[in-house]
């Protein structure tokens, strides 16, 4: 089983999480070294040892605070800056997906049921989904919470009440997103679906293969994503504009300012290419890339399955990398200061970079830092 495999039948492998020593294991570094670029490398501000597998991206909120999930259930909530731990509990079962912040509360999907946890760590309410893995949520603009597991949807209210819920026959494999105009698209199995904000079918498109990753969107209203074949672009029809072929794409694109789209793939590359299809660059990274990347303004941020944390300027120039405590698949995020944050291995890590986030349609992976894959 390659990394890359891991990474993708970690939620199905139970107990097995914890094994992610053995990814520590590949990297003969000692965590948070230069690798190349050293001038450039910047200060790690702090780091937090989770109980288990740091897959899930770090969330944050307006306020100055940080929290994160880990494979063991354990969620924290931090100081973003200095990394102080303000409350921590065990939820009891497996976090395996990133967590997204609606208002005050923290919405945390662990195995069976997306738990709501105000800001403070107190617990709000709990739903169960189904008893399996519960995909990252997204929050649309008016509140409403959607959520994922197994065969099932859910839109819900703030308190966790059952607004609609829609059933397919496989089960859902892409974390939910929603668009400017309230549309809900989510991966089920080979299915992206598009869904009306009453939960009602406006169309699907068949890939080739399992969806893995949600779809980024436009400031059109245009979906690009990632197949087992290559990059799709859809219209908000959900007519296919164009195709690019390439390896396997298991993260989200990343859609940046200029019209320009990155997108990481299983074979290690980022590739640069306009809103169009046109390829810019493409560059070599690493053996394999499992999470997203992320934007900021003048600067890109990947992780790799050996360890490392590479940052490119925005023609795909190396400036640094930093070996960290095990293998990178989840997606860095970029807070309001430029402060980056990132899981790597069973470690969380907050380095103190400056660029901000790029103003864009969709410069991380769940769009924004709260995690609510919505388009803004």
């Amino acid at each position: 089983m390659t990394r890359f495999q891991l990474r993708r039948w970690l939620p199905r492998l139970g107990g097995l999480v914890g094994s992610l020593a053995l990814a520590a294991a590949l990297i003969g570094a000692q965590s948070g070294t230069p690798v190349t670029g050293a001038g450039g490398v910047p200060k790690i501000l702090w780091t937090v040892n989770g109980q288990g597998w740091a897959g899930a991206s770090v969330v944050l909120a307006s306020g100055g605070q940080a929290f994160v999930a880990d494979a063991r259930g354990i969620a924290s909530g931090l100081d973003a800056l200095s990394g102080k731990q303000h409350w921590r509990f065990d939820l009891g079962d497996r976090l395996l997906y990133t967590p997204a912040i609606s208002g005050q509360t923290l919405l945390l999907a662990r195995v069976g049921e997306l738990a709501a946890v105000s800001l403070d760590g107190k617990t709000r309410w709990e739903k169960h989904i189904d008893d399996s893995p519960v995909l990252s949520p997204a929050v649309g603009k008016n509140g409403t919470i959607y959520a994922a597991g197994g065969p099932f949807l859910y839109a819900l209210d703030g308190q966790g009440k059952e607004i609609w819920q829609h059933k397919v026959s496989t089960f859902y494999s892409a974390s939910p997103v929603v668009a400017q105009d309230g549309t809900v698209y989510i991966g089920a199995k080979s299915l992206l679906l598009a869904l009306t904000p009453q939960g009602k079918v406006k169309w699907q498109y068949k890939a080739a293969s399992t969806l893995y990753a949600n779809p980024a969107i436009d400031g059109q209203g245009n979906l690009y994503l990632g197949t087992g074949s290559g990059l799709v672009s859809l219209n908000p029809a959900g007519k296919v504009r164009w195709t690019h072929k390439g390896a396997p794409l298991e993260t989200t694109p990343l859609i940046g300012k200029e019209n320009r789209l990155y997108l990481t793939d299983t074979a290690g590359q980022l590739t640069a290419m306009s809103l169009s299809g046109d390829v810019s660059w493409t560059v070599q990274v690493g053996e394999s890339i499992g999470g997203s990347s992320a934007l900021a303004r003048d600067v890109i941020y990947v992780g790799t399955g050996d360890g490392l944390l590479h940052a490119l300027n925005l023609d795909g120039q190396q400036q640094w990398a930093l070996q960290l405590d095990g293998a990178v698949f989840g997606s860095p995020v970029i807070g309001p200061d430029g402060h980056l944050y990132v899981g790597a291995g069973r470690t969380f890590y907050a380095l103190a970079t400056s660029s901000p986030l790029a103003t864009a349609p969709w410069p991380l992976a769940r769009q924004n830092a709260a995690g609510q894959g919505r388009a803004p």
